[in-house]
């Protein structure tokens, strides 16, 4: 195959005024073909987004030099040429949207190209189908979800034809339905001969890729296959990865199953499983294993509704009729599709809407126009899906401090909370509290925002996808801080497309579907639930769609179970270990 990308000992630092550069790439090398399919990973800060924006000609190499299809990208003429054939959808799509319409904005590229009216229109309807926002054409960008934004940013490149496509954390922000429209996409540029290249911290994403780069501190560890990196556990930990969650549960039951053999994906472990001729019946689990909560109310809603634009053409009904309630000193989830209403709903909570229609009582607060404010803030700290939205301070200590020092507080006991809210978060207080918060990656500036709520010590704790962007360790960090906090008394709501985060901290789980509450349930009935949540364009937890595939084979697992740990737990209960083993 022809190559592609040739990068040759590229180095590259960001300008700190005042500190010393960060150096995001050093003495980097390596080839990319056409039609290959490749997925750059590695942790927060590693200088992934770095790359990628290198081999779109975004940035020029400091040190070295990249040819995209022979084009030196050094050269400014070649520059236009470089931005046609590669096409990068970013971390935060609404820095790539300028149109007042989704359709207008998804034309733009198009229209740049010159291309006749006909033709503008044909690519547009088809892209903005491929990712499922034909019918929200006529909205404003500004009005959607960070996952519908992310679809549109798709369409507006799948527009230009380009022959090869950046995925920059494409899927952080998508729901599970979102994310297999992305990865069929990924198919279907393929087929074209397209080359694709994503960087993601969803592992089960980068082993569907034919190979892997792996950054650490800029410095390109690792070159190979899938297989090769996940069965390296000393590497995987080296570059702060985590192996597959197929892989993993799979290495752990294979002590029961021996016939699977390092699974990455669904379909191979449901290939690798050999059906039973008499089925094996499993104990149900102990209630050790499920959380409950019958505390009081924290948060009460009683038919809830609010619609974006009231009284206008374009009036978008968010949130309709919202009854439910939420236990104080619980780990409440909300779920649903991309617009189901989550982002909406977490802010009313914190007094950033108040509900046009119905009540909704926070704490000792009765949301309205005569709430103050202020106080309910306070009360109920949040974190938005988009870090940028609640960054303005030129560095990060002071980002964190900010809100300390608007309350009054200063000197060491400023120093000394700030130090606590980066402890808490995974950031070493003195490495970055001098560092420029717009030169963060993007899963450090999500850390910095979380701090910054942290440190006002709030009640209750609002969060919006809280763990999207973060690499593997850094994710794991933050649940099992999100479980302290929960047991030192805070109660937590957090909304997520992230099923496996949920099942993991939350004891019950809110789905919502076009602004109204399908269901609210204990976590483990309504993730269990594969019908409920297909329908309503979800997917169960891995180990619940393990469970699934295991019942079909004979396995006769508990249907509840939707973590690994109790996985595991139901199969060390059978009274005989050496009678099941096949």
């Amino acid at each position: 195959m022809d190559v592609m990308f040739d990068v040759n000992h590229v180095s590259f630092a960001h300008q700190n005024p005042g500190s010393l550069p960060h150096r995001a790439l050093r003495d980097v090398c390596f080839e990319i073909h056409h039609g290959e399919y490749v997925s750059i990973v590695g942790a927060n800060g590693s200088g992934k987004s770095t790359l990628a924006r290198h081999l779109s000609g975004l940035l020029i190499p400091q040190q070295g030099l990249i040819l995209v299809n022979g084009l030196n990208s050094k050269d400014k003429v070649n520059l236009n040429t470089i931005h046609q054939q590669v096409g990068m959808v970013f971390q935060h799509p609404q820095e790539q949207m300028i149109a007042s319409t989704i359709e207008e904005d998804v034309a733009f590229g198009p229209e740049n190209l010159g291309l006749s009216t006909p033709e503008i229109q044909e690519r547009v309807k088809k892209a903005l189908l491929d990712v499922d926002m034909w019918d929200q054409r006529t909205r404003a960008p500004q009005h959607l979800s960070a996952g519908q934004m992310q679809r549109v940013a798709l369409a507006g490149i799948l527009a230009m034809k380009p022959k090869c496509v950046i995925f920059d954390e494409t899927t952080a922000m998508l729901d599970p339905a979102g994310r297999m429209e992305v990865l069929e996409s990924i198919k279907q540029l393929r087929n074209q001969g397209i080359t694709v290249i994503t960087i993601s911290h969803f592992m089960e994403e980068a082993c569907l890729a034919d190979r892997i780069l792996g950054l650490a501190k800029g410095k390109l560890l690792f070159d190979g296959t899938p297989k090769e990196l996940f069965t390296n556990s000393k590497l995987v930990q080296t570059l702060n990865l985590d192996k597959p969650r197929i892989f993993s549960f799979a290495q752990q039951l294979s002590k029961w199953i021996p016939s699977l053999n390092d699974p990455m994906t669904l379909e191979e472990f449901d290939n690798q499983i050999i059906p039973l001729n008499n089925p094996i019946f499993f104990r149900n689990l102990d209630s050790k294993y499920f959380s409950r909560n019958n505390a009081n109310p924290i948060v009460e809603s009683q038919n809830l509704t609010f619609t974006y634009m009231q009284d206008t053409p374009l009036a978008h009904m968010a949130l309709e009729d919202i009854t439910f309630s939420i236990p104080e000193g619980s780990i409440h989830g909300l779920i649903g599709a991309t617009g189901s209403g989550k982002s909406t709903l977490i802010q009313h909570f914190n007094g950033l809407y108040f509900p046009q229609k119905g009540t909704l009582q926070v704490g000792p607060f009765q949301v309205n126009r005569e709430t103050d404010f202020l106080a309910l803030r306070r009360y109920a700290g949040i974190v938005f899906q988009n870090p940028n939205y609640q960054l303005f301070e030129q560095y990060v200590g002071d980002e964190i401090a900010y809100g300390l020092r608007l309350l009054g507080i200063k000197g060491p006991e400023l120093r000394q909370r700030v130090m606590d809210a980066m402890n808490i978060v995974g950031m070493d207080f003195e490495s970055f509290k001098d560092r420029m918060t717009f030169a963060l990656s993007g899963g450090e500036k999500r850390k910095v925002a979380l701090a910054s709520t942290l440190a006002l010590n709030p009640t209750l704790l609002l969060l919006d996808e809280p763990t999207a962007g973060l690499d593997p360790v850094a994710r794991n960090e933050i649940l099992n801080q999100m479980k302290t906090l929960n047991k030192n008394g805070k109660t937590l709501i957090v909304s997520s497309h992230q099923m496996e985060d949920l099942a993991l901290l939350t004891d019950h789980v809110t789905l919502l579907s076009e602004g109204q509450v399908v269901a609210s349930q204990p976590s483990e009935q309504l993730l269990s639930n594969h019908k409920l949540l297909e329908d309503n364009k979800m997917t169960a937890p891995i180990a619940a769609q393990m469970v699934k595939i295991l019942r079909q084979k004979n396995w006769m697992v508990p249907e509840n179970i939707i973590i690994s740990q109790q996985l595991i737990a139901a199969f060390e209960q059978l009274d005989e270990v050496k009678d099941v083993r096949v």
